[in-house]
Parts: C-alpha cells; sequence; structure tokens
C-alpha cells in the first residue's frame, strides 16, 4: 500500500511539473497613454496618496515639531469605473476600503520653512498592503496683514501590492477569465508636485484656506497572475500631469492642538470604450489631519 501511494505521488509530482513547465509565461511591457482605463485606476489611487498642505504652511519656527494622524474617505468605485482590465474589459475588484491614514509630522527648518514627513505603514486591507513615503518643503509669504501665501513642493513613493488582476472574491464568483489563483500584483507609484495655498490669518482661531497643484505622476503596474491558461508577468507604464484643489479651513485649539478638514478635488482623463474622445472622472474626497505640538 505504501509502495503504491508513493508511486502515485512521484507521479502527481511528475505531472505538476510538466504542467507547470509547458505553461505560457507572457513577459511584455506595455507603455500606455495617460487616459487609458489602466491608467486611470492607477492615477486615481495615486492621487488619493498625494501629500497636501491640509492648510497654509506655517512659519512655526527652527527646532519646532508636530506629529499628527492623516485620514481620508475612499471613494467607492461603480462597476463601469472598475472596468479597466484589458484596456476597459474587464471589472477589476478595486474597492477595498473607504478609508484610508497615515503618520504625519512637520519639523522647523528655519523661521520660516518646514519639512513634512508622512507614512504609511504596510498594514494589509482585505488582499492588498500600501506602503509609502511622502516629504514636503514649504513656507509662507505675507500677503497682506490677514492674508499669507504659501509655497510647497512635494513628492511620494511607494507601492500597493495585493490580488488586483485576480482576485480572492473573483475566484469565489464566476471567474470569467479563469483564473487559477489570487493573483500578487504590484502598483509602484512615483510623484512630484507644487502647491501654491492662500489663507486668511487673524487673532481668531479658524483659518480658511484653497489651494492649488501641479503634480507629474510616474506609474508602474506589474502584474503577476494566472489566468486564462498563463502566467501573466505584464509590466504596464505610463506617466502623465494632473492638477488638483483643495479647500479647508485648520482650527487651532490653544497653542498645541491643530485639526483641519479638507475637500480635495483631482480632475483626471480618461477614455472609456466605446468611446473615443478624453473626458473627466475626477476623484473627490474628504480628508483631515490632527497634530500636535510636542515641542
Amino acid at each position: 500500500m505504501t509502495t503504491k501511494r508513493n508511486s502515485f505521488l512521484a507521479l502527481t509530482l511528475t505531472l505538476l511539473a510538466a504542467s507547470a513547465s509547458a505553461q505560457t509565461v507572457i513577459e511584455a511591457t506595455d507603455e500606455l497613454e495617460f487616459d487609458e482605463p489602466e491608467s486611470w485606476a492607477m492615477k486615481y489611487y495615486a492621487s488619493l496618496a498625494l501629500l497636501t498642505g491640509m492648510g497654509v504652511p506655517e512659519a512655526m519656527g527652527a527646532g519646532k515639531i508636530d506629529l499628527g494622524f492623516e485620514g481620508g474617505f475612499v471613494p467607492q468605485l461603480s462597476e463601469e469605473q472598475r472596468r479597466v482590465g484589458f484596456g476597459g474589459v474587464k471589472v477589476e475588484d478595486l474597492n477595498r476600503t473607504p478609508f484610508f491614514g497615515r503618520i504625519r509630522g512637520r519639523i522647523g527648518l528655519s523661521e520660516s520653512a518646514s519639512l513634512e514627513l508622512a507614512y504609511l505603514p504596510p498594514i494589509e486591507i482585505d488582499g492588498t498592503k500600501p506602503h509609502m513615503f511622502s516629504v514636503a518643503v514649504g513656507r509662507p509669504f505675507d500677503a497682506g496683514e490677514s492674508w499669507k501665501i504659501g509655497v510647497r513642493g512635494y513628492g511620494h513613493f511607494g507601492s500597493i501590492s495585493g490580488d488586483i488582476t485576480c482576485s480572492a472574491e473573483e475566484l469565489e464568483g464566476s471567474n470569467p477569465f479563469d483564473c487559477v489563483a489570487p493573483s500578487n500584483d504590484d502598483l509602484a507609484q512615483r510623484a512630484f508636485g507644487v502647491e501654491v495655498t492662500t489663507g486668511y490669518v487673524s487673532s481668531s482661531p479658524l483659518r480658511p484656506y484653497v489651494g492649488f497643484a501641479v503634480n507629474y505622476l510616474d506609474l508602474e503596474f506589474q502584474i503577476d497572475a494566472l489566468h486564462s491558461g498563463v502566467h501573466d508577468r505584464t509590466l504596464q507604464l505610463t506617466d502623465g500631469a494632473t492638477v488638483y484643489l483643495t479647500g479647508g479651513a485648520t482650527y487651532a485649539a490653544g497653542e498645541k492642538w491643530r485639526f483641519t478638514g479638507e475637500l480635495f478635488y483631482s480632475w483626471l482623463s480618461v477614455v472609456r470604450p466605446p468611446e473615443t474622445e478624453s473626458g473627466n472622472d475626477g476623484l473627490f474626497n474628504f480628508r483631515f489631519l490632527v497634530s500636535y505640538r510636542i515641542r
């Protein structure tokens, strides 16, 4: 009996090895236009991670340190918006979480300039794991007795990995593209931008502001999926410019605490089949920041 069991196991392993060796591996690089459906999905989630100023940069003074938590709401996409795979044919499982959060800090470099740092740790949420760093340098300028203008340069880099092309949910459903196992995809993000804000500053603790920014996004989506009888290792590349507007207010609760609420909107171009001309399907969300001056 043991000999038959060992023989069966050896035969099974041999067949699996032969199947793996015969499997077609796709190793291709696709350079996508910035308004293709796949590009739209990549820049949508890159825009969520952009490090906005959450107000006019403050002349906090050299050596001062603020530490805080930033949160934001992630709009849930419709089925039409999630139809981005294979050039706008396949519906992807993109609605993973309605909320994101990260640690954020600010350090006074001089009497006027400050350095901002933010970190989104690799905590897995519904099969996806983000890991991102952000940095910014900014300073305010006087524009009258009660108005200030702020200028910031910022950037972020990192990735979101997970079962995006072939999700675990898709394997349990209709599975129209014959996914064999959850994929191990990776969306790499590199973003740089310049933001200008202006706000009203007075003796009141409430400080409203508006902002405008131009960004350059350099994005890569590495597919690693078993579907339709192939091992898909296609690398998708896209890059281009976006703009966003912000508006909100900061409430200074004494010398230490700051509470900021902000509305964010970014214009995002896309061509969805069967359309042939580019249209706008932008990102609108609400963000907040709670910070405390530790020194």
